[in-house]
């Protein structure tokens, strides 16, 4: 990377943290735009430590109160998560979901199911979605059935680099929903024991629910038709 381009960056960065995301939601370069949007989410988050400690270092009997999110599941246990492993979310805490990158995953999983007070053992629902711009992203849907909460787990990835550790090892349901996704999404999730399509043939070409998926011609000389006309 050129320094007039980690400059720009920067500058960027500065506008986001001002509240100015028009400047960079008006990127029309999708690799710069990226990197800008990761860059901003690395300083909100070493704003925030930055906030943390220095509350913890004027008053320790306070900050505990001040630093808390709020009691929604998705902000409790994303602080926990964060908390157990650091540097493993993607995003700020929201009421929403929980955004997190996908190294750490298969590890944060386990301790999601085995942590006693977490205790998340039902994956109710797996999916994936296309959010554009190059990006995949998977959401997992976990409920503990002992503590009745719920949250919502997303991790996206580009499509250059569309890898997830597999987690149908600790969810056994989610041997199915991760072989869909990645039948569907071309997601590959990494150590899943039978990782192969599941709805479609082994020799399919693209994924059908890609944006930019386009129908292949014939299958084995099958003229494949375009529309459902005659089906029913």
């Amino acid at each position: 990377m050129s320094s007039e381009q980690e400059k720009l960056i920067a500058e960027l960065i500065e506008k986001g943290l001002a509240g100015d995301m028009d400047s960079i939601n008006a990127i029309e370069d999708r690799v710069l735009r990226s990197k800008v949007k990761s860059g901003l989410a690395k300083a909100k988050r070493a704003a925030k430590n930055a906030a943390v400690a220095a509350a913890k270092e004027s008053s320790p009997e306070e900050s505990s109160a001040e630093i808390m999110p709020s009691d929604h599941p998705n902000q409790k246990f994303a602080f926990m998560i964060e908390e157990k492993f650091p540097d493993s979310l993607a995003d700020t805490l929201n009421d929403t979901h929980i955004q997190i990158k996908p190294d750490q995953w298969f590890e944060i999983a386990s301790w999601l199911k085995s942590e006693p007070s977490l205790y998340f053992d039902s994956l109710q629902c797996h999916t994936g979605i296309d959010l554009g711009e190059n990006m995949l992203e998977a959401r997992y849907n976990l409920h503990s059935m002992k503590h009745d909460h719920k949250i919502e787990i997303r991790i996206a990835v580009s499509r250059d680099n569309a890898h997830i550790p597999s987690i149908e090892q600790i969810w056994r349901i989610g041997d199915w929903f991760e072989r869909e996704t990645y039948d569907m999404f071309g997601i590959f999730f990494d150590g899943h024991r039978d990782h192969r399509r599941m709805l479609l043939p082994e020799d399919w070409e693209g994924y059908p629910l890609r944006k930019d998926y386009e129908v292949q011609e014939t299958y084995h000389g099958i003229i494949i038709p375009k529309v459902k006309e005659g089906w029913e």
